[in-house]
């Protein structure tokens, strides 16, 4: 007689299967690249650029937290999983750059893409450039948000629990999301690809730069005082507010800043006040 398994373990399955097979098929694209050998040897570049400095970064902001900052979850009961961190950082990067290669591969054969290096070819000033860069930040807030919102359903949160199951996370738990989330995540690395989607080079890979830094601080599972006042008005998120979220989970789900937590009152503050409210 046979047992029927509960529904979260077939979604559990379901979405380990899933997961494989977004890294398969992401590393079987480049067999529809217009020059395959371009891709897979841009695959691999990119792979290790993006790779190395990330996980070097995450080890030296790990060794320089733990013994400097303020821990937010008090003093470890025992050693992070930092090997599983890793995997997880590490087959995300894989996928990142599958996606990479892709504009990079066809800038490599010298078809038009939307990077552009000098303010001529943007056909905008300064000001104009840097207002597009903030409008682009507003917009990446807001998607970030909101597919934190929906990988926190109950039929998505299965392709969001490996980044869960760091509950009092270090820097490398920072990009250690599964694959079906990187794509939801680095999907507009594509859009690169697209001539009239221009992309100002300078402005553009100095905030991926600042992106990567304020995610590695997120995830360090220790606060300094100078961030934590510097960063929240500069309308981005500290380290604190984020571990909020790994500990206490459906709370905090802004990426980049606290705005649409606020908004859509999902803070900590607004759970406490719903839950004193149907208390009493």
């Amino acid at each position: 007689m046979s047992i029927a398994l509960p529904r979260f373990i077939i979604r559990d399955r379901a979405a380990t299967l899933i997961d494989w097979g977004v890294v398969l098929l992401s590393f079987l694209s480049g067999v529809l690249f217009p020059a395959p050998e371009v891709y897979y040897t841009a695959l691999l570049q990119v792979f290790l650029i993006v790779t190395v400095p990330l996980l070097l970064f995450s080890y030296l902001i790990y060794r320089f937290s733990e013994q400097n900052g303020l821990r937010i979850q008090g003093v470890r009961k025992a050693m992070p999983p930092i090997a599983r961190e890793v995997f997880g950082t590490v087959r995300a990067m894989f996928i990142v750059a599958c996606l990479a290669a892709w504009p990079v591969g066809l800038y490599r054969l010298g078809v038009p893409t939307g990077i552009a290096w000098t303010l001529e070819q943007m056909g905008l000033t300064w000001w104009m450039a840097v207002l597009e860069m903030y409008v682009g930040i507003v917009a990446i807030d807001a998607i970030t948000y909101w597919k934190h919102r929906l990988l926190h359903t109950r039929a998505f949160f299965a392709f969001h629990k490996h980044h869960h199951s760091f509950r009092d996370p270090t820097p490398f738990a920072g990009f250690a999301v599964g694959p079906v989330e990187t794509i939801l995540t680095f999907w507009p690395l594509l859009l690169i690809c697209i001539p009239e989607a221009k992309h100002f080079a300078p402005l553009y890979f100095t905030a991926i730069v600042g992106f990567v830094f304020l995610n590695l601080y997120l995830h360090c599972g220790v606060t300094f005082g100078w961030l934590e006042k510097v960063l929240p008005r500069l309308n981005l998120n500290t380290s604190a507010w984020h571990n909020v979220h790994h500990s206490h989970t459906n709370m905090n789900f802004g990426e980049v800043s606290a705005f649409w937590d606020r908004l859509c009152k999902t803070t900590r503050a607004h759970y406490q006040l719903k839950k004193k409210a149907a208390a009493q």
